[in-house]
C-alpha cells in the first residue's frame, strides 16, 4: 500500500483558525476597542486559534480607509482563515465586516469558538464584500 500525500478536503472539520484584524491608524484601528475584546475571548477559548494585528487589509476586501474615503463609522475589517491543528489551511479565507458594535463582534466570536469546529456557516450578516476587480492603474 502506498502512502497518499497529505492533502485536506472542504468538508474537514476546522480545529482553529488565524484571524487577521486591521488595525491600520487611519482606519480599522480607530474603531470600538470592545470588538477587538470580544474577538480576542473567542481566541482564548480555541486551543488552535491565532489571533494577528495586522496593517489594512484592504487586499483581502473592500476597504474606505485605503481609498481615501471618509466612512462615519469605522468598524474592524477581519480575515479569518481555518485551519487544523497543525495549521495547515482548510478551505478559503473568509472576510469579515466592518463589525462597528460588540454584538456583531459575539456573533463572530461565537462562530469562531463553537461554530467552526462543528462545519457551521459563519453569519452570513457579517460577511465582508471582496472586491469583484483589481482598479486598473
Amino acid at each position: 500500500m502506498t502512502a497518499r500525500p497529505h492533502h485536506t478536503t472542504a468538508r474537514q472539520a476546522a480545529e482553529g483558525f488565524t484571524a487577521a484584524v486591521c488595525r491600520a491608524e487611519d482606519g480599522c484601528g480607530a474603531a470600538d476597542g470592545r470588538v477587538l475584546e470580544a474577538l480576542r475571548a473567542a481566541t482564548r477559548r480555541t486551543p488552535s486559534g491565532l489571533l494577528v494585528a495586522t496593517g489594512c487589509l484592504g487586499r483581502h476586501l473592500r476597504c474606505p480607509h485605503q481609498e481615501g474615503n471618509q466612512v462615519p463609522r469605522a468598524g474592524h475589517r477581519v480575515v479569518v482563515q481555518p485551519c487544523a491543528r497543525d495549521r495547515t489551511p482548510l478551505g478559503p479565507a473568509l472576510a469579515f465586516g466592518p463589525l462597528t458594535d460588540p454584538e456583531q463582534a459575539d456573533a463572530l466570536a461565537h462562530w469562531l469558538a463553537e461554530g467552526l469546529g462543528q462545519g457551521r456557516r459563519p453569519p452570513r450578516r457579517l460577511l465582508a464584500v471582496r472586491p469583484s476587480h483589481r482598479p486598473r492603474q
